[in-house]
């Protein structure tokens, strides 16, 4: 705010007549809510001037000071913006030049009566620094906020590529990728017949390997899917179509009423690697339309984490997205959503561009790569994750959100407050179920041995059974989950 011009300051029974501010018209300094005590300045004199001398001025001896006309005071209008008063004076009208009252000048220090403000102290709500903004940064330190992102190399690698046992199918290529104009289904998808649940459960995620990283046999996976069944999951999450998901996995899932998340897993190179559009992705995509049954499909995730692996640009994939769709629809699948997941951080930044391609909000969170959650606090922190992800893209997270990963070590080291052991696991998953648990895909069925250990040496153990059968009252069930 700019201040009140210097004038002398003229002694309280000869100042002129000013007119009075409308109450109306506020200075910025009362309405940001401050309030000056300062009084006007009284005129000082050199030190041993006798009384006598001083000028006085006698009630009835007061300096002709032209009266101002009503009609030409000067406007006041009724109330201004905060703008338009700091280009303003706020002090007294000028008092012309011949009828100012002689008396003596003002010592330059006499401040004026409303003193400038710092310009640092204007603003009422000062702008947060950039380092302060919860931003989903790397692993932080310890000052930073809690909402990092997982670190590259101790972030759970979800998905693995087909063991090297396997033997590579050959590829199709796609007829065409040219996007069809389509209408999108409408409708929340958690009141159809593909997304379903029971009670604080809804899905797991489940990975057909070994610890040694071979495919399971028919008869361990149908040991598997019966387990998972019992312990109340109305759904699995797969994340690729190999190692025997149509011929063992989907199967047995028919035959418990078991849904599948269905997962078409990306990787880099676009379409002339292992991305959106290539043959390697198509392949996945041509699976679930020639072998899964149509009831089966709780919905179909087009890659993992593949903005924030580097994996994907957000154009190519939205494009990729709805040409799924488009293939679905055009095999018969009807009504089932369509979408992509990523981590928290990863929305944010990214995800603007993808709010258009998807069905249905799906995210990535885990709680124990933030170094200030502890194990009770995880289920909190997972209902505030993701009603803060969701807000990327309110339109599709109202047709329904979900956590499409979450879960916490049972070994490990420590990572702040987030401690890896069997207690703490079970703890956390207690505290995940109870909030989030019918929107939340629980990570995962068993250990993954065949995973590098990562460098908190916790990748390879989120398998969770035994602390969700600790956390399911009334359950007793004893599941070997080391094959």
């Amino acid at each position: 705010m700019s201040s009140a011009p210097g004038y002398p300051a003229v002694p309280e029974s000869t100042k002129p007549a000013v007119p009075a501010v409308p109450e109306s018209s506020t200075t910025c300094t009362e309405e940001e809510g401050k309030t000056s005590s300062m009084e006007a300045p009284k005129p000082t004199y050199p030190a041993g001037t006798p009384e006598a001398s001083k000028p006085s001025v006698p009630e009835v001896s007061k300096p002709a000071v032209p009266e101002v006309p009503e009609a030409s005071k000067p406007a006041v209008p009724e109330s201004t913006t905060c703008t338009e008063e700091e280009g303003k004076p706020t002090g007294p009208a000028p008092v012309p030049e011949e009828s100012k009252p002689a008396y003596p000048t003002v010592p330059e220090v006499t401040q004026p009566a409303y003193p400038s403000v710092p310009q640092e102290s204007k603003p009422a709500y000062p702008s947060v620094p950039q380092e302060s903004k919860p931003a989903y940064p790397s692993v932080p330190e310890s000052s930073k906020p809690a909402v990092p992102e997982v670190p590259e190399a101790s972030k759970p690698a979800y998905t693995p590529s087909a063991p090297a046992s396997s033997a590579e199918k050959p590829k199709p290529t796609p007829s065409s990728t040219k996007e069809v104009e389509k209408p999108k289904p409408t409708g929340s998808y958690n009141q159809g017949d593909h997304i379903k649940t029971n009670g604080d459960k809804w899905a797991i995620t489940y990975t057909p390997y070994a610890n040694s990283g071979d495919c399971k046999t028919a008869d361990e996976i149908a040991t598997d899917i019966k387990k998972i069944s019992e312990l109340g999951f109305t759904t699995i999450r797969s994340y690729s179509t190999d190692c025997g998901v149509f011929e063992h996995v989907v199967p047995e899932c028919q035959k418990y009423g078991l849904k599948v998340i269905y997962g078409i897993f990306l990787e880099a190179g676009g379409k002339g690697g292992r991305g959106p559009f290539s043959s390697y992705a198509n392949d996945q995509l041509k699976d679930i339309t020639d072998n899964a049954p149509k009831d089966s499909v709780a919905m179909v995730i087009v890659g993992n984490e593949c903005v924030f692996n580097g994996n994907c640009d957000v154009n190519e994939l939205g494009s990729y997205i709805d040409y799924v769709r488009e293939q679905l629809v055009s095999s018969g699948y009807e009504g089932v959503a369509v979408t992509t997941t990523e981590t928290v951080g990863s929305w944010e930044e990214h995800g603007a561009a993808l709010c258009d391609h998807i069905d249905v909000f799906t995210v990535q969170v885990h709680p124990y790569f933030t170094q200030s959650v502890s194990a009770e606090e995880a289920g909190d922190f997972a209902a505030q994750q993701l009603e803060q992800a969701a807000k990327v893209c309110p339109e599709a997270a109202s047709k329904g959100k979900y956590i499409t990963e979450i879960g916490w070590p049972s070994a490990g080291q420590s990572n702040g407050k987030a401690v890896a052991g069997v207690e703490q696991q079970k703890t956390a998953m207690k505290k995940i179920m109870e909030k989030v648990g019918s929107e939340a895909c629980l990570f995962s069925y068993q250990n993954d041995g065949w995973k590098e250990p990562g460098n908190l040496d916790v990748e390879q153990n989120f398998g969770c059974v035994d602390a969700i059968i600790d956390a399911s009252s009334g359950l007793s069930l004893s599941i070997d989950i080391s094959l």
